[in-house]
């Protein structure tokens, strides 16, 4: 039963699509189902603990709506026919919902788009929308950013361009259920004793090295969690201490040194600034593109 139930889905999805748009015209009016209105109502009131504004539901159904004038884009620019996945996957579908081998594949896909599958299919629209995003952004200029134009975006966007704090330390690790242990080693190493080399034997074995290089707060978190890095930023320099609770056990640790964040030179970043103007060209030509197809779109709100 899984199959035609699974084709009257599908055959449902596409017939209503097709009735829905179907014989729509090309300067159609882009509609909002008020059911959509009223469900993203619901879900504004519950995260924002109060009713939304107008002027917020609109927003939040702003990327829902370029949506829809993408696919619209998509169909105009005939991409749905020269595609290979859109191709494949509405085949794929037909063939999955128990369409005879004896059909082959064209004639497969001349129904499915009759029925408007690709506009109904989630991967099939997906696609559509991403190529018209693309095409979008390939309007962007491609030749390299001058030396001046890399110095401005350096310099309007520092903040960016300035390294992490980091810290170096050692740490020495205790299973959790060896708290009492833990805190008696830290009291011989305070007191100076054992040395350096041998406090390690204090401690229980551990897959991390004793002695961590200099590392950024999100490389700590990455290896012990978010916990223990932010006990490595707020622990004092030269002396050890602990227990600190990370997502192993128990550790106790000594800062040897903290990096306090810096400017990192043009120099330094240069090819990352290269790319971020290049990123940042391919999204203002996207936003102009969309700008066009909402200028000469209508929208309605039932």
């Amino acid at each position: 039963m899984k199959r035609p139930l699974l084709l009257f889905a599908l055959l449902g999805a596409a017939l209503f699509a097709a009735d829905r748009l179907g014989s729509r015209p090309d300067d159609a009016p882009v509609v909002v189902p008020a059911a959509r209105v009223a469900a993203l109502r619901a879900e504004l009131t519950r995260s924002l603990g109060r009713a939304p504004t107008a002027a917020e539901v609109e927003r939040a159904l702003a990327p829902e709506i370029d949506d829809e004038l993408l696919l619209r884009e998509s169909l105009a620019r005939g991409y749905e026919r020269d595609d290979p996945v859109v191709y494949r996957r509405l085949v794929q579908n037909l063939r999955f919902a128990g369409a005879p081998d004896s059909r082959g594949d064209a004639s497969l896909f001349e129904e499915a788009v009759a029925l408007h599958m690709h506009e109904s299919d989630p991967v099939a629209r997906r696609r559509l929308i991403q190529r018209v995003r693309l095409g979008l952004e390939d309007e962007a200029p491609v030749e390299d950013p001058d030396p001046a134009a890399l110095r401005e975006h350096y310099e309007r966007h520092a903040a960016l361009y300035r390294s992490e704090a980091r810290a170096r330390f050692a740490q020495l690790y205790f299973r959790g259920d060896r708290e009492r242990e833990a805190r008696l080693a830290l009291a011989r190493l305070r007191s100076g004793e054992p040395s350096p080399e041998r406090a390690r034997a204090l401690g229980d074995p551990f897959l991390h090295a004793a002695e961590q290089p200099l590392q950024a707060r999100g490389e700590i978190a990455g290896r012990f969690g978010a916990s223990f890095a932010d006990a490595i930023f707020a622990a004092p320099t030269g002396v050890w201490s602990g227990p600190v609770e990370s997502s192993y056990g128990l550790h106790l640790v000594l800062v040897r040194e903290r990096e306090a964040p810096r400017a990192r030179a043009f120099e330094e970043v240069q090819e990352v600034a290269r790319q971020a103007v290049l990123a940042e060209r391919r999204r203002t030509a996207l936003e102009r593109g969309l700008a066009a197809l909402r200028a000469s779109a209508r929208v309605e709100f039932e």
